[in-house]
This record gives C-alpha cells, structure tokens and sequence, in this order.
C-alpha cells in the first residue's frame, strides 16, 4: 500500500487523462477555425461557407490572376523582407544591452511599452507622428511601423537566448586576445542563433498579418493584404479571401518546418 501511494505521488503532471483530455480539447479549439479557414477557400460558391457546398480551385485561380491581389501580396512580402533584418539587428542588440545593462528594468518596459499600449492608440500616434514627414501611404511609413510593433517580440525571444549564454566561453576567448566586437560576432551571435532565427521568423509573420498600425498608415497605394481580405470579408464575403489566408498561412508553416531541420527553435523559448 505503501509503495502503491508512493508511486502514485511520484507520477509526472501531465500524464493524467483529464491533462490530456484539457490539451485535447484546446488543440482542436486552436485548429478548429484554421480548417474552417481551408475548407472555404475550396468552396465552389461565391459565399464564404462552411462546410464547402462543392469543391473548387477558382478562387485560387482568382486571386493569382488579379492585379490588386498580386500587388497586395508583393507589398507585403516587401515591407515582411525590409521589417525582419531591421528588426533582428535592433533587437539582437537591444537584448543583449538589456542583458548587461544596468537599468534594465525601466529599459525593458521602454523596450515592451508597444505591447502594452493598443496598438489601435499606436496607429493613431504614428499617424499624427508620420504625416508631416509624407511617409503616410509609402513603403517606408509600413516599414517603420511594422517594425515599431515586431520589435518587443524579437527582443524577448532573443533575451530568451541571452539568458542561457555561457560566460566561460567569453572570458575563454577574451583571455586568448579576442576584441570586444570579434567576441560578440565569433562567441556570443552563434549561441544566440535559435533566438535570433525564432524572433525572424515571428517579426514575418507578425507583419504580414498586422491590421491596425497599417490601417492609420497605409493609403491607396500601400494596401496590405490583411487590409485588402478585411475589405472583401466585410463588403462581399468573398472567398478570394480565405484563399489568400491559406496561401499565407501554409508559407508559413513552410518556412517554420524548412527552419527547424537546422535550428531547433525550442530553445530560443
């Protein structure tokens, strides 16, 4: 009896069938909406539907032979490729200072403050902030705030790194005569790897879905394609639209999978 209760108190959490069932149950609430996301985008019909009334490639076929659609797309995979090395740099240097810095606990909340403050009111401040600058409707002004909003998730994925470093490896290269810039691009950015690809990886994602800062920001010619499906979605229930989200979202998934061969991205959490 004894050993029965001990055994019983030794077992893992998380192995019990109510843990299981709780994951279960949020796994298929997390993937319910992406497969209805799919499901419509083969929809014969000219109605976002589910489940699908006839099975189609149409709106496929529609969304890469129209003009607004392509320009859409090739905008934001610009502004995604602009944003991530900008942000990867910042943030890379921002954690690391944050790491041996003094003051890192009113730095960090400096750092963060996009991330507390809506990103509604954001908008509205880089509106008032960009317009006598006429960066209102342009690639930069998207740039520039894309990458005000991505940044505070770089540099927490990337702090995650930062805090996992080994200072042996640092004092061993500094003692064999290495410079303070050959120590952090030879010691330290090889170990910050995972952090800094994950941060990337997030930074793109991050701006090729974001709708409110670029709402206060983008004008007639810099249509985003979140912008563009919030368009077809609230006046025509257009099924372009769930057709360009999946053609999103499986990039997506591509690029995470193609990462992970190489890096293991658990790490950079």
């Amino acid at each position: 009896m004894a050993r029965a209760r001990t055994t019983r108190r030794q077992r893992p959490l998380g192995t019990g069938w109510g843990v299981r069932t709780a994951a279960t149950v949020v796994l298929i609430f997390l993937a319910l909406p992406l497969v209805v996301l799919i499901g419509s985008s083969f929809n014969a019909s000219s109605l976002v539907r589910f489940p699908p009334q006839g099975w189609s490639l149409r709106w496929y076929a529609s969304v890469l032979s129209s003009h607004d659609w392509v320009v859409s797309i090739n905008l934001s995979i610009v502004v995604a490729l602009m944003v991530v090395p900008t942000v990867v740099i910042l943030g890379t240097l921002a954690a690391y200072g944050l790491f041996r810095g003094k003051q890192r606990g009113f730095l960090t909340a400096a750092f963060m403050s996009p991330l507390v403050v809506p990103e509604v009111m954001v908008g509205l401040g880089l509106l008032t902030y960009l317009q006598p600058t006429g960066l209102i409707n342009s690639v930069a002004g998207l740039w520039l705030a894309h990458s005000l909003v991505t940044l505070p998730f770089v540099i927490r994925t990337v702090s995650t790194s930062v805090q996992g470093l080994d200072p042996s490896l640092e004092r061993a290269a500094q003692s064999l005569g290495a410079g303070p810039i050959r120590v952090f691009t030879s010691v330290i950015l090889p170990q910050l790897r995972p952090g800094i690809i994950a941060g990337g990886v997030f930074a793109a994602v991050l701006s090729l879905g974001e709708v409110a800062v670029s709402m206060f920001v983008s004008g007639p010619n810099t249509t985003t394609v979140p912008l563009r499906i919030m368009s077809a979605v609230q006046f025509e229930l257009d099924p372009s639209a769930a057709a360009v989200s999946t053609l999103l979202m499986l990039v997506s998934m591509v690029v995470m999978i193609v990462i992970s061969r190489w890096v293991d991205l658990s790490r950079a959490f």
